[in-house]
């Protein structure tokens, strides 16, 4: 039960409660941002904004893995939680003053982004050394739980106080979650990688994080399916916002509450991860291609309920892939392997973004909804066949997707 893993499991408690508040930060920043970029500069700077954040994690993924199996994980993530305060105060600073140039805005988006890409893999590579072996997929649960949190309470908080107080107020508020997060973590105590201290030119190098990755033929596929999923999704929060203003024609709030249903999903998903992931990968994401596939032909009752499952299905699918490859890789890679699969996995995601206006011009809200549950199907046929979470019995109980569809993405990464 994940309540027993947090009674008993103090270093990942102290983890998991740092974080239970910085990522409702990162959601109220997520939504404030985004507002400032569109009414600021229009389309073409919310994408800007958009590419500021992810452009870096790819880049810079594979080098925070290396540092997280070479260097303290500890240090490390309150050295990437005081570079994303600090950059995001000076972000507030530069919204408050006003006149700031928006090519400053988005490098200072950017280097956040590279905070995060240090801290991600160094989480995830930690986990392992806290938790009991048999706990690793209830511990994933719970921080996915995490992040569903982050999805629902961010930006509802953010839109409220976007309008009370602005979005500079906002921005200053997410500084402070990244100091919540530091204090938590440097309370914390964290084993050193085995291979810390080693040559880089020994067996624990970049070089054969890379090769232990592309040498199994399982985590080659599960990498592949990772990254192509990721391409797959990566259209849905705009083919959710067309669904909400030409499909349903449904107001502003109505939208809000279409949106927050992943996250209710993946909620629940993760809650119960710790039972559902059982067996084959492969089920939660199909469950997810076909929720996808009919969400943009129902009533709005009818799209907020698929979403909802679609979410479940999502934290399952997430919560599985996480697990096999912390099961799968050696401790003493673990860091850059994550680094690694992330980079691979999040790719190819602006190319899914890129696709998401022509298909809404050719296919329809529908038709756009239709071709990428599909993908999504297809995707999973040709490299979800087989996998199977290390430990578990075959056959997925009650399979349900996990939340926000971004995340689906995540269950590349």
């Amino acid at each position: 039960m994940p309540g027993m893993i947090l009674r008993r499991a103090r270093q990942f408690r102290l983890l998991w409660v740092g974080q239970s508040i910085s990522v409702i930060g990162d959601g109220m920043q997520r939504i404030a941002l985004l507002w400032w970029a569109k009414l600021t500069g229009g389309n073409a700077l919310l994408v800007a904004v958009a590419l500021s954040t992810v452009i870096p994690v790819v880049v810079a993924s594979p080098f925070g893995g290396w540092l997280a199996d070479r260097y303290d994980r500890r240090i490390l993530m309150v050295g990437a939680d005081l570079l994303r305060a600090l950059t995001t105060t000076a972000l507030a600073t530069l919204l408050i003053t006003g006149g700031a140039p928006a090519v400053l805005i988005c490098a200072l988006v950017a280097l956040s982004a590279v905070g995060t890409a240090v801290f991600d893999p160094s989480y995830a590579a930690a986990v392992p050394t806290v938790v009991q072996p048999a706990d690793l997929a209830s511990a994933n649960g719970l921080n996915l739980a995490n992040s569903a949190v982050g999805g629902l309470a961010g930006p509802l908080v953010g839109g409220i106080l976007i309008g009370a107080a602005g979005v500079s107020t906002v921005i200053v508020l997410n500084a402070l979650t990244f100091l919540w997060s530091a204090a938590f973590v440097a309370a914390s105590r964290l084993p050193r990688p085995a291979g810390a201290a080693d040559d880089d030119r020994s067996a624990t190098s970049t070089r054969a994080a890379v090769q232990t990755v592309l040498g199994d033929r399982r985590l080659r596929q599960l990498v592949g399916l990772a990254a192509v999923l990721n391409m797959v999704v990566a259209p849905v929060p705009l083919l959710i916002v067309a669904l909400a203003v030409d499909g349903l024609h449904i107001g502003s709030m109505a939208f809000g509450l279409l949106e927050v249903m992943f996250s209710v999903g993946l909620l629940v998903g993760a809650l119960s991860a710790g039972v559902l992931v059982r067996g084959r990968v492969a089920v939660p994401m199909v469950v997810l291609g076909l929720c996808l596939t009919v969400a943009g032909l129902l009533p709005f009752v009818g799209s907020a309920a698929v979403f909802v499952v679609g979410g479940v299905a999502v934290a399952v699918a997430n919560t599985a892939l996480i697990t096999i490859f912390q099961r799968s890789v050696p401790a003493e890679v673990q860091g850059r392997v994550f680094g690694v699969v992330g980079a691979l996995g999040e790719g190819l995601r602006p190319a899914g973004l890129a696709l998401g206006a022509p298909l809404l011009a050719l296919m329809g809200v529908s038709g756009a909804f239709v071709t990428v549950g599909v993908g999504v199907v297809l995707a999973t046929a040709l490299w979800g066949r087989g996998l199977l979470v290390p430990g578990a019995s075959p056959g997925l109980a009650a399979p349900a997707p996990q939340g926000d569809v971004t995340a689906a993405a995540a269950v590349a990464g």
